[in-house]
């Protein structure tokens, strides 16, 4: 909870909306607004007053001096350990999720972003950010692509897309993205993450988890089914699993382990 805006006291605290760990003395926190804590462990050590004002939805980076934060309204700041720079990102859409890996053919990191205004219009934009600049991808398959809430991927071997539908290809220069609205599951899928490309986990509306083993797609209704909720947010390590998410009015958090 954030109880201060920029270093200023404030009466109602803010809720933290994202969250991004480099290691447990390095952690990143952001609000709803325009505000990011750094934490040692438990014990914040610095704050970001970010320099333009909105939602935002996810951090990503390869270091504290390397890092994105993305939210609505086509948001995107960079920050370089010294100062933070909006990218423009031409689109007035919301950026719901960003992902990075190392590509080693080319020696560069990747980074996707897919946004859209889920539940409110069906357009929805695939984002690629390289050198301070944003390229649209294709968002072509059959049928018509629907809105995006996440991407996971690893250059060269697999790129993942979902949301209404989840959506994949092998390399990031192919132009039509496979799978049909259906095929792995009917409910909306709201984070994708994995270890590897044979061992990919997604979540989403009333409970659903899947996992991807390399060769087919399983569903797991155990417990906790959420029959008024959703998972929001998943992370693998290792053999360890971790999703959070809410059902009516009560926060929900899943622990997997192998």
């Amino acid at each position: 909870m954030f109880y201060t805006i920029c270093g200023q006291y404030n009466r109602t605290p803010y809720p933290a909306k994202a969250i991004f760990v480099f290691n447990e003395n390095d952690i990143w926190v952001a609000m709803d607004g325009d505000q990011i804590a750094r934490m040692n462990g438990t014990v914040q050590v610095s704050v970001e007053c970010l320099p333009y004002s909105f939602v935002i939805n996810k951090i990503w980076g390869t270091s504290s001096n390397n890092l994105y934060v993305v939210g609505n309204l086509g948001n995107i700041l960079y920050y370089n350990g010294l100062r933070w720079r909006r990218i423009e990102s031409h689109t007035t859409l919301n950026i719901n999720d960003i992902w990075g890996d190392y590509n080693p053919k080319t020696n560069e990191w990747e980074i996707l972003a897919v946004a859209s205004d889920y539940g409110q219009s069906w357009d929805t934009e695939i984002l690629r950010i390289k050198n301070d600049k944003v390229e649209k991808l294709s968002t072509d398959t059959n049928p018509v692509m629907e809105p995006l809430l996440t991407t996971w991927f690893i250059p060269n071997r697999q790129y993942y897309v979902a949301g209404a539908g989840i959506y994949q290809k092998r390399l990031i220069q192919d132009k039509i993205w496979k799978n049909n609205l259906f095929d792995i599951t009917t409910f909306a899928t709201t984070s994708i993450r994995a270890n590897n490309i044979n061992d990919v986990f997604g979540v989403g509306a009333f409970g659903d988890f899947l996992h991807y083993n390399g060769v087919n797609w399983e569903s797991n209704y155990q417990e906790p089914l959420l029959s008024n909720g959703a998972y929001g947010s998943v992370a693998i390590k290792g053999n360890l699993i971790a999703a959070t998410g809410y059902n009516n009015r009560e926060a929900v958090i899943l622990i997997g382990r192998r």
